[in-house]
């Protein structure tokens, strides 16, 4: 793996390990009052920003006049990521007992999946879209103090079904969209 992305998925595995269920309040404006936020909800973000580096990090004239499948390799290389931030998730959350730990794996396949598929459409820009969603879930997706809206999926317990799935989803969409790329990101 590239140094970066090396460099990305050891920060992302020691700080949620770290911080775990820790909290801390924002504001919400949803509601009226400060809500505790788990700061592992946040640590999906590192893993989003240095995939994006890596895959920005390229030589086009060389990718497009070589011999190597390069479009396979990317793919490769997403889906080894991401089956990398799984196990440290959930290895990390069975020793921990923290359902931050274990939820902060799919939530990592979910942005990265969405940053993937913004790619598609608007290149590098598409780094903005899961820290959008993030900023939106903790602005807009609660329904009480302690209770998220449907919609806000990263915020779901690790044991929701709805989650699981839209993150499988979205991370299948994002790798096909990312192998079938007519325009280089």
């Amino acid at each position: 793996m590239h140094p970066y992305l090396t460099c990305g998925m050891l920060a992302f595995a020691a700080i949620t390990l770290l911080v775990q269920d820790s909290t801390v309040l924002l504001p919400a404006i949803t509601l009226s009052v400060g809500n505790p936020t788990v700061l592992a909800f946040f640590t999906p973000v590192i893993v989003v920003g240095t995939l994006a580096e890596v895959l920005d990090n390229r030589l086009i004239s060389a990718e497009e006049s070589g011999t190597r499948p390069v479009r396979w390799m990317d793919t490769a290389l997403i889906a080894a990521a991401m089956g990398a931030a799984t196990a440290v998730s959930v290895m990390g959350g069975w020793a921990t007992g923290s359902e931050a730990v274990l939820a902060a794996g799919r939530n990592t396949c979910f942005l990265v999946g969405m940053m993937l598929c913004a790619r598609f459409f608007v290149r590098r820009s598409g780094i903005i879209l899961p820290l959008a969603w993030i900023f939106a879930v903790v602005f807009f997706g609660r329904r009480t103090g302690t209770t998220y809206y449907e919609w806000a999926l990263t915020a779901q317990p690790h044991g929701s079904v709805l989650a699981a799935a839209s993150a499988a989803a979205a991370l299948a969409l994002g790798l096909l969209l990312t192998y079938h790329s007519r325009n280089p990101l």
